[in-house]
Formats: structure tokens, C-alpha cells, sequence
């Protein structure tokens, strides 16, 4: 990429010294040379005791279970919090135990910082793009 056409500001925040696109994407490189992308930057939730969290990488636990339509992780109060809009399918009336029981799981799995404290059930779907991906600033609202 050469730049933003007629915006060298914003080229200039994009592109590095040494010509590489910086795309806000975290991740990491294993033993093996395999790259793993952990999420974005600009989603990074860092909690008051300093530790960081890709809510991506929580999110994408639950890629699967399918009573949960749509997830987004973040934080509230210094605690990880996760807002679900459940598959209309699935729900029951102990839709939120059921959702609860995963999340236990799942927290298992993770260090107490990325542990799933709060679960917030939504009655309708998160607000998207027109490219369909959920507007993040939409949960907690």
C-alpha cells in the first residue's frame, strides 16, 4: 500500500518507518514459525491491575455453542463482562444457566484475569456494520 490518497496523516500513522502496513492486529509467532493473530489492538482490554486481555480470544471460545447467536467481552468495573444475544432456536427458560454453564467452562481454561465475571443476556441483536460485523461500542448500552 502506497498510502491514504490525500491523507498523509493518517498514512503516516498506518505505515512504518520501514514500509511494512501496520494493521492493529496482535498475535503472536510460535517455535515453529506459524503466526497466530490474537486479535486487535484497538479492542485490547486492559484492566486496572495492568494485565492485558484480547476479548477476541475469549469471544472466539463460544465460536460454537450454539444457544449464543452473537458475544462481545469487555470490561466493566475492572472486570471482564460478557454480553450475549442468544440464538432465538435455543432460548428456554434457563437460557442464562445454560449460557453460565459454558462460561464456567470456558473460565477453567483461562488465568483469573481472563475469566468471565459478568454475564449480561441481550433481548435483541448487537448493532452491525454494513458489512455485518457488530459494532463493539453498542454493548453495554
Amino acid at each position: 500500500m502506497m498510502g491514504y490518497y490525500k491523507n498523509p496523516e493518517e498514512t503516516a500513522n498506518s505505515i512504518s518507518e520501514d514500509g511494512w502496513l501496520m494493521t492493529g492486529d496482535l498475535g503472536y509467532k510460535d517455535d515453529d514459525g506459524f503466526l497466530y493473530i490474537t486479535g486487535r489492538k484497538k479492542n485490547l482490554i486492559i484492566l486496572s491491575n495492568g494485565e492485558n486481555v484480547s476479548p477476541e480470544e475469549i469471544e472466539n471460545q463460544f465460536a460454537f455453542f450454539a444457544p449464543i447467536k452473537e458475544i462481545v467481552v469487555y470490561d466493566k468495573n475492572s472486570q471482564i463482562t460478557a454480553e450475549v444475544y442468544p440464538d432465538p432456536e435455543y432460548v428456554c427458560d434457563d437460557i442464562k444457566a445454560v449460557i453460565q454453564e459454558k462460561i464456567d467452562q470456558v473460565n477453567d481454561t483461562f488465568p483469573a484475569a481472563k475469566q468471565i465475571v459478568n454475564l449480561v443476556i441481550r433481548d435483541k441483536e448487537f448493532e452491525k456494520t454494513a458489512s455485518k460485523k457488530i459494532i463493539r461500542s453498542s454493548a453495554g448500552k
